[in-house]
């Protein structure tokens, strides 16, 4: 009989910094050098510079050629891309959700709509972040396909770090408690139609802030925009939304 394999410490590094990437701690621009972030982060090279290795091909690092990497700022067109593929497999998540989730699962659902609420009336942002995260993560649960959730898994950086950019929680938190509501009735009602095509609209809705950002005319120095000018790729940004100053 087949033995489970638990995850290799370069896939657990990985997550690690995809986290870390998501949620700002790494900062636009930063240089991520080998032997600085091991000795930060208490590991060998070894598993970092596999983990760093997969972040380049997912697409969240770039390499430099003076060596270490740095976050690789998105274009309007990659980012449309991301969002539109989140938007199918999501949406495939909550149909399935919908057939499938037990009793258990959908309370977590209902508390994680609770919790969503409070943080939002009082402002905390850090805690909508988790509870969005966390309600994505107990979709994907009740949905049940460890595929699907792999695949969201790979392109969830590439979303996720520029909408939390671009777009201030406190105004997703908005728009996002509507949307989750309306994601949670149609699983309790076992709505698969009803669940899939609300969560296409709430994924596309966050993907339609960030490329409206994206492609707001440059502003010139007298402060003037043209119409004409779209940026053709995003500004390293921070989560505030103001552009990072560039790190060596």
């Amino acid at each position: 009989m087949a033995k489970l394999v638990k995850q290799s410490l370069g896939q657990e590094v990985t997550r690690m910094l995809k986290r870390m990437i998501i949620d700002g701690e790494l900062e636009p621009g930063q240089r991520l050098v080998e032997d600085r972030l091991a000795a930060e982060l208490g590991i060998s090279r070894t598993p970092l510079r596999e983990a760093l290795h997969r972040l380049e091909q997912e697409g969240l690092l770039q390499k430099r050629s003076a060596g270490g990497y740095v976050l690789r700022p998105f274009d309007a067109e990659e980012v449309e891309e991301a969002v539109q593929v989140r938007a199918l497999l999501e949406s495939r998540v909550a149909a399935l959700a919908a057939r499938r989730a037990g009793p258990d699962q959908v309370e977590a659902l209902r508390a994680n709509l609770t919790g969503f609420r409070a943080a939002a009336a009082r402002g905390d942002v850090v805690r909508l972040a988790e509870l969005n995260t966390e309600f994505h993560l107990l979709l994907r649960a009740a949905g049940g396909s460890l595929l699907l959730a792999r695949l969201l898994d790979e392109i969830e950086g590439v979303v996720e770090r520029i909408i939390r950019a671009l777009v201030p929680l406190r105004e997703a938190g908005e728009w996002s408690d509507e949307d989750h509501a309306r994601i949670v009735a149609a699983v309790v009602a076992g709505d698969a139609d009803g669940a899939a095509e609300a969560m296409r609209a709430h994924v596309l809705h966050g993907g339609e802030a960030v490329l409206d950002t994206l492609r707001q005319p440059a502003v010139g120095p007298d402060g003037a925009g043209d119409s004409a000018d779209v940026p053709a790729t995003a500004p390293a940004l921070r989560p505030s939304g103001k552009a990072a100053s560039g790190k060596p």
